[in-house]
């Protein structure tokens, strides 16, 4: 439930507030930065889930075909939970980078899957520059975002 939550706030704030602020022409990706920090939370079992879900309830707004957003999701969800736990300790730094890494990977594989699937529009030069922006955007959003996914999963996987 409070998951559902969350990810209900983060498409409102989607799709109300950052239709008009834009950062550089191009705005925050609440609902990857929700998928990525699940998967870092949660570990790769249920992380990538979490981020298909997320990702579908973004495709419904999106010009590509349903499923597009999600399956980049599920991927970079799966690669971010395994890394962290694999490689990583837990830090909020470190979390940053890895929502910037993420978020901005996550841009540029929806671009190639998109234009893969019919949305040849998608494959631009621009996509590098969009990718990096909510990359950044989405990394200073990060340690807002934390507190209110630990909330949603429960205390699952809480920071250190």
């Amino acid at each position: 439930m409070r998951l559902g939550l969350v990810m209900l706030a983060a498409l409102l704030v989607q799709l109300t507030v950052f239709v008009d602020v834009r950062f550089f022409g191009v705005a925050p990706e609440l609902l990857s930065l929700v998928a990525v920090i699940g998967a870092f939370l949660i570990g790769s079992e249920r992380g990538p889930v979490l981020a298909f879900i997320a990702g579908l309830i973004w495709d419904v707004y999106l010009p590509t075909p349903l499923g597009v957003m999600a399956i980049t999701l599920a991927i970079v969800a799966y690669a971010v939970a395994t890394l962290n736990e694999g490689l990583f300790q837990d830090s909020p730094s470190q979390l940053m980078m890895v929502v910037f890494l993420a978020s901005g990977g996550a841009v540029l594989g929806y671009a190639l899957l998109g234009g893969i699937m019919g949305s040849p529009e998608l494959l631009r030069i621009d996509m590098f520059r969009i990718a990096l922006i909510v990359g950044i955007t989405n990394a200073v959003v990060t340690p807002l975002a934390v507190p209110a996914m630990t909330w949603a999963l429960g205390g699952e996987g809480a920071m250190r």
